[in-house]
C-alpha cells in the first residue's frame, strides 16, 4: 500500500508541478522544463536563463477529507469516505488548515541546500476545497494578517491551484516573501 500510495502522491505532485509550469511560462514567456525530481523538491526546473525549484503541498478542508481523497485514489486500499461533521464556517476552517500548511512550508530548513544551489523556489499549493471562492482568500488573508509566520526566506513566491469549472486555474498568491 505504501508504494501505492506514494505513486499516486507522485502523480498530484508532477500534474501541479506541471499546471505551474504551463502558466509560469506563459505569463513569464519563460521555457522552464523539469530536469530532476530529487523529492524535496518536488522538481528541479530550468530555462535557458535560470535554474529554480518547486515544491508542492496540499491544503484540505479537513484531515478527513484528505484521508477520503487519499484512500480514493490509492488502488488496493480500502476507501474510508469523508466523515459527516457539521461545519459552522467552511471558509475559517479552511483558511486556517491553509495558512498551517503554508507555515509548515516556509518553516523548513530541508530546503536549504536547493536555496543555496539554485535561489528561492516556488511553492505551489493544491486547493482542495469544494467551496473555494473569494470568500475563501479573504478568510485565508485575515487568518495569514493574525498569524506569526516564521518565515526561513526559501521561497521567492506562492502559487494556488485551485479547480474551476472543468480545469485548474494557477494563481500567484504572495510574492516576494521575506
Amino acid at each position: 500500500m505504501a508504494n501505492q500510495r506514494r505513486h499516486v502522491q507522485v502523480l498530484h505532485e508532477r500534474f501541479n508541478v506541471q499546471l505551474f509550469l504551463d502558466e509560469f511560462n506563459a505569463r513569464y514567456h519563460t521555457d522552464f522544463t523539469v530536469i530532476d525530481e530529487p523529492n524535496p523538491p518536488e522538481a528541479i526546473i530550468q530555462s535557458k536563463e535560470a535554474t529554480r525549484w518547486v515544491e508542492v503541498t496540499t491544503a484540505y478542508t479537513s484531515e478527513s477529507q484528505a484521508i477520503s481523497l487519499n484512500t480514493y485514489a490509492v488502488k488496493g486500499e480500502r476507501y474510508k469516505p469523508t466523515e459527516q461533521e457539521i461545519v459552522d464556517k467552511p471558509d475559517e476552517q479552511f483558511a486556517k488548515k491553509f495558512v498551517g500548511v503554508i507555515t509548515k512550508k516556509l518553516g523548513k530548513t530541508s530546503y536549504e541546500p536547493f536555496f543555496k544551489r539554485y535561489g528561492k523556489g516556488y511553492l505551489v499549493v493544491s486547493i482542495q476545497h469544494p467551496l473555494f471562492d473569494q470568500k475563501t482568500m479573504e478568510a485565508i488573508e485575515r487568518v495569514w494578517d493574525e498569524t506569526k509566520i516564521l518565515d526561513k526566506g526559501f521561497f521567492k513566491s506562492i502559487y494556488i491551484v485551485d479547480r474551476v469549472n472543468n480545469g485548474y486555474k494557477v494563481s500567484l498568491w504572495k510574492s516576494n516573501l521575506s
